[in-house]
């Protein structure tokens, strides 16, 4: 009986599908690839706000209401579900023109805020992804719950878009749990890539983005940088858990 080790993760084409299959040699992909699949924000870069500041902006430009996300648990979400959040808080029909209205408006803001904060890009991520850049049997994607324009804005202030060559976001699914077989299914059909479920690895800071990668059967890697504790991140299953990345070589111990 095949395992899990020796199939490759083959996506249907129905969106949010996947299932085991043998494995297909690849004369582009001589050795045994890593897929890293990470999260964005409390992971790779702290914003200072922008984003939360941007989503309050987006409902008083567009329904004249002070909200705040206090009692939102948006932490982990995707862009698309925690304006539907937001809209029913408040009461305002959940349709696709107003959930879309939302969304652009929340861009807007996004755009203008985020030169006006103090953010960073936490420590050891650039020296990670340096690493992972030069390492040929590595991949880099995102796992994310921005909307793929946000992720742009924020990356590119931060100048780190460049690492990623591919992956999911809120624009495939306000589901977070449906975006790990979107960005299989793009590792494999845009990129080429045969990659074993042992072998991709999920990066993030919540619960819900270790959630996200055991639906795909994906080795988890939990950072306590995003208001998660490091006990909280391991009761909820993470593979491995770092209190911060500013030790690339544990990082690579834990991916192997």
């Amino acid at each position: 009986m095949e395992t899990a080790e020796n199939a490759v993760l083959r996506v249907t084409a129905e969106a949010g599908r996947w299932q085991l299959g043998p494995a297909m040699p690849s004369a582009a992909s001589p050795t045994p690839l890593k897929l890293l699949l990470w999260d964005i924000d409390g992971t790779l870069v702290w914003t200072g706000k922008a984003g939360e500041e941007a989503l309050v902006e987006a409902m008083r430009e567009l329904h004249g209401i002070e909200t705040s996300l206090h009692d939102v648990d948006y932490k982990g979400r995707t862009d698309r579900r925690i304006g539907m959040m937001l809209l029913e808080k408040h009461g305002i029909p959940l349709t696709e023109a107003t959930l879309h209205d939302f969304v652009e408006a929340y861009l807007r803001h996004l755009a203008r805020l985020l030169p006006q904060k103090q953010g960073w890009v936490y420590p050891g991520i650039l020296r990670i992804l340096d690493q992972a850049h030069a390492r040929p049997d590595v991949a880099s994607g995102l796992l994310t719950g921005n909307m793929r324009a946000g992720a742009e804005l924020k990356l590119s202030h931060y100048q780190v878009w460049h690492y990623f060559e591919f992956g999911a976001f809120a624009d495939d699914s306000h589901d977070r749990n449906q975006l790990g077989p979107v960005a299989l299914k793009r590792a494999l059909e845009e990129q080429g890539l045969d990659i074993t479920p042992g072998r991709v690895f999920v990066i993030g800071d919540t619960p819900h983005d270790v959630a996200c990668g055991k639906v795909i059967g994906a080795r988890t890697i939990a950072v306590a940088t995003g208001g998660f504790s490091v006990d909280e991140l391991r009761a909820c299953g993470a593979d491995a858990v770092f209190p911060d990345f500013s030790d690339p070589v544990a990082f690579w111990e834990a991916v192997g």
